[in-house]
């Protein structure tokens, strides 16, 4: 995993809007896939990205030590997520179906036409199965499955984010490994 140069940290810490800029745009892929392990939706992962990089802007000052930046994002996000899922017991409208309904305007989908729609459709079923698998895991595996395999975040960084001990966080990896091969041993011998 590519840590962001501290230089720009500090940068960013100075008031820089293009140095913060940069390091969005060399972290918010990890961030998103984080989030996205720990909420139901890939719509509701995209709102919780944008409000943790604002939280992070207004609270940079804060950031104790440049090199912990990639830490200190992941716990903020951590923190957005969990107040989701306080918010979501409250009723919410889709603004989808409010386009389906005629009070907005269309949705535009546009085609991707790259590579064979057979190769396609098979690789996006088996994502489909991965993805579903992951996130059938308890938010205590698929949290760290996700920070560890798909950030590539080493288990002492997993440790701090979460706020718990590096012993513990191998355990729920070598558990939630164990779930997943049982769920995807019916893809992996097809």
């Amino acid at each position: 995993m590519e840590v962001p140069d501290a230089a720009l940290v500090a940068s960013a810490r100075g008031g820089d809007v293009q140095a913060f800029g940069r390091l969005y745009a060399g972290t918010h892929r990890r961030l998103y896939n984080f989030i996205r392990s720990l909420v139901s939706s890939d719509d509701d992962a995209a709102d919780l990205t944008q409000e943790t990089y604002v939280r992070a802007w207004k609270s940079l000052g804060s950031l104790r030590a440049d090199e912990a930046f990639l830490v200190w994002l992941h716990r903020i996000a951590r923190n957005a997520a969990q107040d989701h899922r306080k918010r979501a017991i409250l009723p919410t409208v889709s603004l989808e179906n409010a386009a389906a309904d005629g009070e907005a305007g269309d949705i535009l989908e546009i085609p991707d036409l790259s590579g064979e729609p057979e190769a396609i459709m098979q690789s996006r079923a088996t994502r489909d199965v991965v993805r579903r698998a992951v996130d059938s895991l308890p938010e205590i595996h698929r949290s760290v499955v996700t920070l560890h395999h798909l950030e590539g975040m080493s288990v002492a960084d997993i440790a701090r984010t979460l706020d718990i001990s590096q012993g513990t966080v191998l355990s729920r990896l070598s558990r939630a490994r164990e779930t997943l091969r049982r769920k995807l041993s019916l893809l992996v011998e097809a």
